[in-house]
């Protein structure tokens, strides 16, 4: 499967990292030539496939495509591609953060990922990554056991190359239901910034599910 990562920060690095780690050949781009072209080289250390930099067009005709942008742009980029996305399984990363942090006010507001799936209407939007801290993900594991990643999309089918990618990976993908899901998914992960920050526990966190005893 042809595979891309548009965002070279922190996220899009960790995305591409265990999309490489699966084995996988991975376009990392970005809007910034020389920054998708540092992350690229940072995202393949240690992995077994490969991690290239690309530029935003070459990046749009993969088959699946990570949106690893800020809350802040995430909408307007979807927009203004959304017939390069028509087709594509489409898997978003955010969270609705303002690039200074703010946190918004818990609602039952759509979720990013709704709107996404608004702007790009013939795309096959899935929520994934977003419980987690992007060095979690590069890691792939949180306090020694497999990371668990939940994904939740309307069209099932498009989540099975997802999920499979996580767990080729080493970490474990959850199937989280329908798209309507990812308005928890994103309070899950506002809660745990909220606990993070209030809790001191550092950057390296995320969510796991444990078996009973």
């Amino acid at each position: 499967m042809n595979i891309s990562v548009i965002g070279a920060g922190p996220m899009g690095r960790a995305t591409a990292h265990l999309f490489a780690r699966a084995g996988e050949t991975v376009q990392l781009a970005d809007r910034c030539g020389d920054r998708a072209v540092r992350a690229a080289a940072d995202a393949g250390a240690g992995a077994v496939g490969k991690v290239v930099a690309g530029d935003v067009e070459s990046a749009l005709r993969a088959e699946l495509i990570t949106l690893a942008l800020g809350a802040d742009d995430v909408l307007a980029f979807v927009g203004e591609h959304s017939s390069a996305l028509a087709g594509k399984i489409l898997i978003d990363t955010t969270n609705p953060v303002e690039a200074a942090g703010a946190l918004p006010e818990r609602s039952g507001a759509a979720s990013m990922t709704e709107l996404i799936a608004e702007a790009a209407p013939r795309a096959f939007v899935v929520k994934a990554f977003n419980t987690s801290c992007a060095a979690t993900l590069f890691s792939g594991r949180l306090d020694g056991a497999h990371l668990d990643v939940f994904v939740a999309g309307d069209d099932y089918e498009a989540k099975i190359p997802v999920i499979e990618l996580i767990d080729r990976a080493g970490l474990r993908g959850l199937d989280a239901g329908d798209l309507h899901n990812a308005r928890v998914l994103e309070q899950m992960a506002l809660l745990c910034i909220e606990l993070i920050d209030r809790l001191g526990l550092g950057r390296n966190a995320g969510l796991k599910l444990l078996p009973d005893g």
